[in-house]
């Protein structure tokens, strides 16, 4: 069977690169996709569903300190962090102290449960280890599509 997008949502923060806000220890949310399974929900191929995410996000760093910057997506939760399924962190180590453009690329295989509630609502975090200064300037994009198909994997 080949695959069939069900959805596909653009979130966009900013696509400049004038600077937006701190970054901090604690996480911001900067993306948010809600992701339309309504097709495909109740029905034997909602365990089928596969979930194809990508961001871009701009860093300037104020620091010599190197913290780390953190990205987190998180599956249905809401505008802070913890309150959904973590489906994805990584850390950048900072070593300059210039402009880092950070790209990501996910996948989520949700369960058969979230995809009958016809939306999966994805979010994306940044935070830093250390308040030292250092601030998301953009751009600051987050992708999602949905799509329905089995075959090898």
């Amino acid at each position: 069977m080949a695959f069939k997008v069900l959805d596909m949502r653009l979130s966009q923060l900013s696509n400049t690169d004038t600077g937006i806000l701190p970054i901090e220890d604690t996480p911001i949310l900067i993306g948010d996709v809600g992701l339309i399974t309504t097709a495909i929900a109740g029905t034997a191929q909602a365990g089928d569903v596969r979930v194809w995410l990508s961001g871009t996000v701009g860093v300037s760093l104020g620091s010599a300190e190197e913290p780390n910057i953190l990205v987190s997506i998180e599956r249905n939760g809401t505008e802070t962090f913890g309150s959904g399924t973590l489906i994805y962190t990584e850390s950048f180590l900072t070593v300059f102290s210039n402009d880092l453009p950070i790209s990501i690329t996910a996948t989520d295989f949700p369960p058969a449960t979230d995809v009958n509630a016809s939306q999966i609502r994805y979010t994306l975090f940044i935070s830093s280890s250390a308040a030292s200064g250092n601030t998301l300037i953009g751009p600051a994009t987050f992708n999602g599509i949905a799509a329905v198909g089995a075959g090898p994997f």
